[in-house]
């Protein structure tokens, strides 16, 4: 048997093979874990990496014609949080995105999200952070491939809280594990987990040629391969799409 790894095919008995695979079990073992036992996530969050938000849109930092995506420790956030005066706690607003081969924890914490009272200035933070918060859309072709789907699951993960804190069946509060796997209800002791949607990427092509389109709301000069959502239940239903003008 053999296992098809970057483009080449290895053998499950290579130490290459073994170690890779023995790396990923160990990841996934531990990323349920920390979802699955509160005090074992809190526990990471003290080493872990967190990658900063405000209002859903990630902070970027230039590095000559690049861009990253910095990832801070939890003593470098909480200082942070200091100077605005917040508390440390508001860490445990953060959720769970990954860990690395390593097994160190990665968190996303949104710095935007549920503070209306203004108190963490966008330019502030900007400035002290020597960063930019920049809308997703465009922050996701400044990346690379790596940055792009780590920003894009903590994008989504943290859109997904925001959107669901109240039970659909009693109209209560819900509230978080501490990874941020799931919502519970309190009053009706219902458990909500981040929903998925199937979606569809086509390219078009003729020749050398393809077919892109945008929407009015696009940067300039961004262009997109078509897509659309499938309705649950419908699977003979094709994806519908609409091309807007410019």
């Amino acid at each position: 048997m053999s296992l098809c790894l970057f483009g080449r095919a290895v053998s499950w008995k290579t130490p290459q093979a073994c170690r890779r695979h023995s790396t990923y079990v160990a990841k996934m073992r531990y990323l349920f874990e920390l979802k699955e036992d509160d005090d074992i996530c809190r526990k990471a969050q003290s080493s872990g990496m967190f990658y900063l938000f405000h209002s859903l849109a990630p902070l970027l930092q230039k590095s000559g014609d690049r861009y990253l995506v910095p990832p801070f420790g939890a003593s470098d956030l909480e200082r942070f949080l200091g100077k605005f005066g917040q508390d440390a706690q508001k860490i445990e607003q953060s959720v769970l995105i990954g860990c690395s081969d390593q097994l160190e924890a990665w968190f996303a914490l949104d710095l935007g999200l549920g503070n209306p009272s203004g108190s963490l200035q966008k330019s502030e933070m900007e400035t002290q952070l020597q960063g930019s918060f920049t809308e997703l859309r465009k922050a996701l072709f400044q990346l690379n491939e790596k940055d792009a789907s780590l920003i894009a699951t903590a994008h989504s993960l943290l859109h997904w809280h925001e959107c669901h804190q109240f039970c659909s069946k009693s109209g209560q509060p819900t509230q978080k594990n501490v990874a941020g796997s799931k919502r519970v209800c309190p009053s009706s002791k219902m458990t909500h987990y981040p929903q998925m949607s199937p979606v569809v990427i086509t390219l078009v092509s003729d020749g050398t040629r393809c077919l892109l389109v945008r929407q009015s709301s696009f940067p300039k000069g961004m262009y997109s391969a078509l897509s659309g959502f499938c309705d649950m239940g419908s699977p003979n239903h094709p994806p519908r799409c609409r091309v807007l003008p410019n």
